[in-house]
């Protein structure tokens, strides 16, 4: 369950601005990032965006053909460290492992393998930082 609402929530999934979905639906995102590295938040966590159980991030350009800029990524794991610290159980996926065969979403060009492996360790370690520094700054005077 979210920490603020009624839906259940198991992953965060990941769309590219050139699927299908995205463009029949983009107020039903919850994140977008932009091709600067600008997040832009959409749609309450609480309410249901594309698929359910899952908050939507789209990242702004068609990695079909090129990868995402080193600024998206990094807004990106940004902004995945900050919704583990809220969700600690979410899960990372891609869209096409909801959509099966029919989409490539976020592109076969998003380095979905490494950001998975990265949301697998690194995230936890950078979690437990922040967390640290968060328990650290109430006991500071």
């Amino acid at each position: 369950m979210l920490a603020n609402g009624p839906l259940t929530v198991n992953f965060v999934l990941l769309h590219h601005s050139v699927c299908a979905s995205v463009e029949r639906w983009p107020l039903r995102l919850h994140y977008v990032i932009d091709t600067d590295g600008v997040v832009e938040k959409r749609l309450p966590e609480t309410e249901q965006g594309l698929h359910r159980a899952s908050i939507g991030v789209c990242i702004e350009g068609n990695f079909g053909l090129a990868v995402p800029s080193a600024a998206q990524l990094a807004a990106l794991r940004g902004l995945l460290l900050d919704i583990k610290l809220r969700y600690p159980a979410l899960q990372l996926g891609a869209h096409r492992q909801v959509r099966g065969a029919q989409c490539t979403c976020p592109g076969k060009r998003f380095p979905m393998r490494e950001l998975r492996e990265w949301s697998e360790h690194g995230l936890l370690e950078q979690r437990d930082i922040a967390l640290e520094a968060l328990i650290e700054r109430q006991y500071r005077p």
